[in-house]
């Protein structure tokens, strides 16, 4: 028998709904009614297995708002009947693990989730985004639905507060942000929460390395650093020319494909297709670059040794693969165990790293960072005199004013603008 048909039950209910009035005092008998009907239980036999049955029995039904509503129905419910039954405990105020929301299991927050991911190009991007975004739903402890500006600011302050640095502060929100701004678009009903300005983080600053350049002669001192007689110092030449040659990033020569290769040379020229470069999804240039000269002497001899190992390169193939020392040989060897897998951005980095140590490229107080190439190259093409129009379709820059910093560097000693001041005559 349910407790609402005993005595004590069906008199304490007419007298809690007493202080609503309607059409709400209709919808909490209701709901309380579902309950109580739901096992024909009693007041004594209420437990957290029950009350964990009834959820899951409810939210196949619902959305998790109704979910909730239901609950702090019976919330009330029991408060009140803890004032009017001696020795009865309110189940739902007992169970401190006890929660109707989802969190990151929530289905409809998933299905975003997936679909935000698979617009994603780049592994790395998608692997960051997913564990930023359920890193603050775990943290969060509540429905995406529920989301408002105080628990972003909230979560703001426990990131500080657990001496997260700025950086990372900064990341993590720009992944939510994105995340939250691709609901925004797909659930008119929801909005995004992120307010830069109100929470007031401080913006990542480059490292001075990221933007220094390099001399000629470090440049050429650096380009004979690999062991050009090696396998593996064939495949490193051939990328840091492409670095220094056509500023590419990191990133765009680890997913340098087999397919990204024109399949006809004209004029004895190699032309490849550089795709998703940095800048804003849907808006980001797919551009071309051609070998020639030593760049294109260089990709030959890296393909060919990957020829004469055997491997044959096809679509998805990336274009530079790891090597792994075997004891047998007692040689570094093409890894054809990881045929389908690139280079990693962190492995460029090392070989950069590693070749400006042998070189003994280094600036004072600076650490150079790889991209320094980059800057390295366009300058260098500034200085040649290059229309600044040009540089930009190579380093595949969507302003031209991202171009413009290469043009500091383009002074002439014998015609400077300086000369031609009356105040220094």
């Amino acid at each position: 028998m349910s407790f609402l048909d005993t005595d004590q039950g069906s008199k304490l209910i007419k007298q809690y709904l007493k202080k609503f009035d309607g059409g709400s005092q209709k919808v909490y008998k209701s709901e309380i009614q579902q309950f109580f009907e739901f096992k024909n239980i009693g007041i004594r036999n209420i437990n957290k297995k029950t009350l964990h049955a009834y959820q899951e029995n409810i939210k196949m039904r619902h959305s998790y708002r109704t979910t909730k509503r239901k609950f702090s129905i019976l919330n009330g419910f029991f408060k009140f009947l803890e004032r009017k039954i001696k020795d009865f405990k309110n189940p739902v105020a007992s169970l401190k693990e006890f929660k109707t929301h989802r969190g990151v299991e929530n289905e409809e927050l998933k299905k975003y989730l997936e679909d935000f991911l698979g617009l994603q190009h780049r592994f790395n991007t998608r692997r960051i985004y997913e564990n930023q975004i359920k890193l603050f739903f775990q943290w969060l402890g509540k429905d995406f639905q529920e989301i408002n500006r105080t628990d972003i600011l909230a979560y703001r302050d426990y990131l500080r507060e657990n001496n997260y640095k700025d950086t990372t502060i900064w990341n993590k929100f720009i992944s939510l942000n994105r995340f939250f701004k691709f609901i925004e678009r797909e659930n008119r009903k929801f909005h995004n929460p992120v307010f830069f300005k109100e929470l007031s983080l401080i913006f990542p600053q480059k490292d001075r390395g990221y933007y220094t350049v390099l001399s000629k002669t470090e440049a050429l001192r650096f380009l004979e650093q690999p062991d050009r007689r090696s396998k593996i110092g064939k495949r490193d030449y051939t990328i840091l020319l492409l670095m220094l040659v056509y500023g590419l990033r990191v990133n765009e020569i680890a997913n340098l494909r087999y397919k990204n290769l024109e399949p006809e040379r004209i004029k004895d020229q190699q032309k490849v297709w550089i795709v998703d470069r940095k800048g804003r999804y849907q808006n980001r240039p797919k551009t071309a670059i051609i070998l020639n000269g030593k760049s294109l002497r260089a990709f030959d001899r890296w393909l060919d040794v990957v020829a004469k190992n055997g491997v044959i390169m096809t679509g998805d193939m990336p274009i530079f693969l790891p090597f792994i020392y075997d004891r047998v040989e007692k040689q570094l060897i093409i890894r054809k165990d990881r045929l389908s897998y690139p280079l990693s951005v962190m492995a460029i980095e090392n070989i950069v790293k590693k070749y400006l140590n042998m070189a003994k490229v280094h600036k004072e107080i600076v650490t150079l960072s790889p991209h320094a190439l980059r800057h390295t190259a366009f300058t260098m093409l500034a200085q040649a005199g290059r229309p600044i129009q040009d540089i930009q379709k190579l380093a595949g820059h969507q302003d031209i004013n991202t171009t413009m910093i290469y043009i500091h560097s383009v002074q002439n000693y014998d015609d400077h603008p300086g000369m031609y001041n009356p105040l220094n005559n």
